[in-house]
């Protein structure tokens, strides 16, 4: 298994986005030799654009978002 399915979101990928795809953002940040966070945000593709299948965070004050009720 590779590390990542396509469409894979990197410089140099000149893959199209198109509707009925789906991909991820996958943030990270790692200190050697002590931790490392990485955030997976997931999205799919309509014909109007992305539309995330989890709410998004408001702030690093406030990172959980509330969801829809």
């Amino acid at each position: 298994m590779d590390m990542h399915e396509w469409p894979y979101l990197v410089k140099g990928n000149k893959q199209p986005l198109a509707a009925g795809m789906s991909t991820s953002d996958e943030p990270g940040i790692y200190l050697a030799g002590e931790f490392g966070v990485r955030l997976e945000d997931d999205m799919y593709i309509t014909p109007d654009g992305a539309k995330w299948f989890t709410p998004q965070s408001p702030s690093l004050e406030e990172p959980f978002a509330k969801s829809a009720q």
